[in-house]
């Protein structure tokens, strides 16, 4: 206390030191204040940084997230089933639909692995360009699991300037690289957006690669881009923050000193900086550092000192206020520029904003909009989309799919993205919500998905779903007890009006029948097109009686119909099988087999008619049965289903060599294997079995090449029927079989019955002489049956005689089998042929056909048939060792 006194009554008595204390006092506050005022200024020029930063950042991750998903559609479109099977047209309208909605896309484009191009949204000529060189190509290729790559700025060798490509790698099923698909973005989105922001003076915002390379940097400069920024303080911060302010002294660029702030562009391997120079950041402190220093020196008092606090106060709250109109003028600039349609929306869902795109989209004027929710647009039939979780703080974006309705009524599919944003004390504020138009992409979907159902002539139901149908009605009857109808209808006609007036008439009856069909059945009843000129019906809950009495009227009306063209008429009618789904029937496939077998003996009884499956009658069904395989052997064909076995024949005095006999199998559509003995007689009565020899040629042939070929002490035995034997054109099919496999025709032997001679024997003669010449051997198979075997060892040369099985496999017992056995076999040797036991079924009989000298054995106790294909991998095998 007395200290305190005596202080007082000093500075009383001594103005100076009163003045110099007074002094004192107020150059520490002014120095404290000084401190404070480059603090403020650092933490303004960061604040308005970094807004600008989020703002950019935000545009430019929105884009890049549109670019991703714009690529990603590209991959899913060009891998969706049913895509390569589309024109080109349609192809390239499918997979770029929404290239004119991106302003800044300088190209999409999908390359195969070698790098040239599929599909150019802007070239029709493919081999314009070729990427294989590029990194982006590279990367994606040495690195399956690059994900999104975004390339250094590459300027367009087609003249499409400088510009970034994003771009995602393509793989086969088996993971194998199978090329890159990529999106262009020019160089001019960034400098555009750039420009657009007010750096300051000397100001810099720059945008690089997570590798420390710079993409693009305002002030352009053409020999920066692609530049090793790996110098840059940024470094020292970047990635251990994601975002963050620094000051730095120099730049590796332009060397000036700046306050730079940084951001990770949300989870994309780049980063965006805005620096702005440390002169322009502390113009204004300095200034006020020297106001502040002069009032100091003049001492001029505490009323000074508070007029110049209450000034920097009002300033910064002046400069506060000014930068938040600047950044929100940004806002509103950017927003207004943005090619996408946005809408800010209140908490309780009302609008208070939308720029010019969100008006196009759906016709309404910014003022219409103003008095409206965002739920107002959703169709009637739609929920409206739920913001609630990302209201509660669980997710950061809320993104989906919408229907919605334009002013004028019209739909129009959007995807919807929302962001929550918060005010400065973190509370939610607002929702910023955007809506990309995608209507063109879902019609597109949709028609995909409706051509996969449906036959493009005639709209109708194509095979394929309508077999899915009648599974579900087999599962109904099956579970219910309940029984259908199955109609098979075939065009009686079809073919003559083909030939006569052309198939565009022939397409425009199909279209007139299959529109015509559904007035005559009952609702819910299914029709579709089965291929060709043949319809399928499915009657649900409908007995054979009512099914027939349904059918007959529109037989009925079929045959009234009288089809005008060029000036003529055709009458068409119809052959109709049906047949009954119950609880018992076997599969869709054998119920679509009785059907068309009835057609078939509606066909055979005079066509025009119905005929209904009935299984009880055993002579109809054997014929049916047997009409049933015909019908099914040109489908077997062309869908793949008849397969290659081979048996081994072997040489009696040496069992390593090798000879193997090619044998044909037919598969139902359950995967059955069928015999031969039950299809070749159908395929020989309906002149079948030339296809069947025809594939079976091609088809070994091509397998045996597939295979690396056979050494040439490895023969194959083929089948000729007399339908090949006589067909001048044969001998032209096997030269072309035998070119395109590259297999030597010296391993072919071709085996011929006798039935296959006496049905022809001048074209057989050719025939035979023919394959001879070109290096194949004949064998005469089945030797002995008939009576005349021994004239045709005289009238045509033969390389080997195969014994028939009957005299085979029971001479170990009878011993006029024996004798006729080694008759055949002496003969043979006489003539220089070499002989082959058919049916060696035990050690016994193989033996025994050793022992009399016979060349070659065939039979189960030999080896039993396997597949063509486990021949040849156990071939492969032997030959590695």
């Amino acid at each position: 206390m007395p200290t305190i006194s005596w202080s007082k009554n000093l500075l009383a008595r001594n103005p100076v030191l009163n003045v110099l204390v007074l002094a004192g006092v107020f150059n520490l506050f002014c120095a404290a204040l000084v401190y404070d005022e480059r603090r403020n200024a650092f933490e303004q020029a960061k604040a308005s940084s970094s807004n600008l930063v989020a703002a950019v950042s935000r545009d430019i991750s929105r884009n890049i997230e549109i670019i991703d998903l714009t690529i990603q559609k590209l991959i899913e479109r060009t891998t969706q089933p049913g895509f390569n099977q589309l024109s080109p047209d349609l192809q390239r309208q499918l997979l770029f639909d929404q290239v004119a909605m991106a302003q800044y896309f300088a190209a999409l484009a999908v390359v195969d692995e070698s790098g040239r191009l599929k599909f150019h949204s802007r070239f029709t000529d493919l081999d314009i360009i070729n990427v294989a060189k590029q990194q982006y190509f590279t990367a994606h290729r040495d690195r399956p699991d690059a994900g999104l790559y975004v390339s250094l700025p590459i300027k367009s060798p087609v003249g499409l300037g400088w510009g970034l490509v994003f771009s995602r790698r393509l793989s086969h099923p088996d993971g194998r690289f199978a090329g890159v698909a990529y999106v262009g973005l020019g160089l001019d989105y960034f400098t555009d957006l750039f420009s657009r922001m007010d750096l300051g003076l000397k100001g810099s915002m720059s945008l690089m690669r997570t590798d420390k390379t710079l993409l693009v940097r305002e002030p352009f400069n053409e020999k920066q881009l692609g530049t090793d920024v790996s110098a840059a303080e940024l470094y020292r911060y970047y990635p251990a923050q994601r975002s963050g302010s620094y000051e730095a002294t120099t730049s590796p660029l332009d060397g000036i000193p700046r306050l730079y702030t940084f951001t990770q562009i949300g989870d994309f391997p780049m980063t965006i900086s805005v620096g702005r120079s440390l002169q322009d950041v502390y113009a204004a402190w300095w200034r006020r550092a020297l106001t502040i220093s002069g009032i100091v020196l003049a001492l001029t008092g505490a009323m000074i000192a508070l007029a110049l606090s209450l000034r920097r106060e009002l300033r910064g709250r002046r400069a506060a206020h000014q930068e938040a109109l600047h950044n929100e003028a940004l806002f509103r600039g950017a927003m207004k520029g943005a090619g996408i349609g946005t809408a800010l929306l209140r908490l309780d869902g009302t609008v208070f904003k939308v720029n010019p795109a969100f008006c196009r989209l759906f016709g309404f004027s910014e003022g219409e909009m103003l008095s409206k929710t965002a739920a107002d647009l959703v169709h009637p039939s739609d929920d409206p989309p739920d913001d609630a979780a990302l209201l509660r703080g669980e997710i950061d974006l809320a993104e989906n799919e919408h229907r919605l309705l334009r002013k004028d009524g019209a739909e129009v599919w959007i995807f919807r993205s929302a962001s929550l944003l918060r005010d400065e004390a973190g509370k939610p504020a607002y929702l910023i919500v955007q809506f990309q138009d995608i209507t063109a992409r879902r019609e597109a979907e949709e028609q995909l998905r409706y051509n996969a159902t449906h036959d493009e002539l005639t709209g109708l139901l194509n095979r394929s779903a309508f077999e899915q149908k009648l599974e579900e009605a087999l599962e109904e009857s099956r579970d219910t007890g309940v029984k259908h109808a199955l109609a098979f209808v075939d065009l009686d006609r079809l073919k003559m009006i083909n030939d006569s007036a052309g198939h565009v008439a022939g397409d425009a009856l199909l279209r007139g029948v299959a529109g015509a069909l559904p007035g005559y059945l009952r609702d819910g009843d299914v029709i579709g097109r089965l291929g060709g000129d043949e319809f399928g019906i499915i009657l649900l809950g409908c007995s054979l009686d009512d099914a027939k009495a349904i059918l007959e009227d529109l037989n009925a009306a079929a045959s009234a119909i009288q089809f005008p063209w060029d000036d003529r008429s055709y009458s068409v009618g119809a052959s109709i099988g049906v047949t009954e789904i119950t609880p018992n029937s076997v599969s869709p496939s054998a119920v679509l087999a009785q059907a068309d077998v009835a057609c078939l003996t509606a066909k055979m009884a005079g066509r025009n008619r119905v005929s209904i499956y009935r299984p009880e009658q055993s002579e109809a069904v054997d014929r049916h049965r047997e009409i049933a395989v015909a019908a099914g052997i040109k489908q077997a064909i062309e869908e793949g289903r008849l397969r290659l076995f081979a048996q081994r024949i072997v040489a009696c005095a040496d069992p390593t060599q090798d000879r193997y006999e090619i044998l044909v199998r037919m598969v139902d559509r359950d995967g059955a294997i069928i015999p031969p003995s039950v299809f070749i007689p159908a395929a020989e009565r309906y002149d079948l079995i030339g296809a069947i020899d025809r594939w079976v040629v091609r088809e070994a042939l091509n397998t045996v090449g597939r295979g690396g070929g056979l050494d040439r002490q490895t023969y194959l035995h083929l089948n000729l029927s007399a339908a090949s034997i006589g067909d001048a054109s044969f001998v032209a099919h096997v030269l072309e079989a035998l070119e395109a496999s590259g297999v030597a025709p010296e391993i072919l032997v071709f085996e011929i019955t006798e039935t296959a001679l006496v049905s022809n024997m001048a074209v057989a003669a050719a025939t035979v002489g023919k394959l001879r010449e070109m290096g194949c051997r004949i064998a005469l198979d089945d030797f002995g049956t008939g009576l005349s075997s021994f004239n045709y060892l005289r009238q045509f040369p033969v390389d080997m005689v195969k014994i028939d099985g009957s005299f085979v496999h029971n001479m170990t017992v009878n011993a006029v089998d024996r004798y006729i056995v080694k008759s055949i076999h002496q003969i043979a040797q006489e003539l220089g042929a070499q002989t082959v036991a058919e049916f060696v079924e035990d050690e016994a009989t193989f033996k025994l056909v050793t022992s009399m000298g016979i060349t070659f054995a065939q039979g189960y106790a030999i080896h039993r048939p396997e597949p063509l294909d486990a021949v040849m991998a156990d071939h492969r095998v032997l030959a590695d060792a």
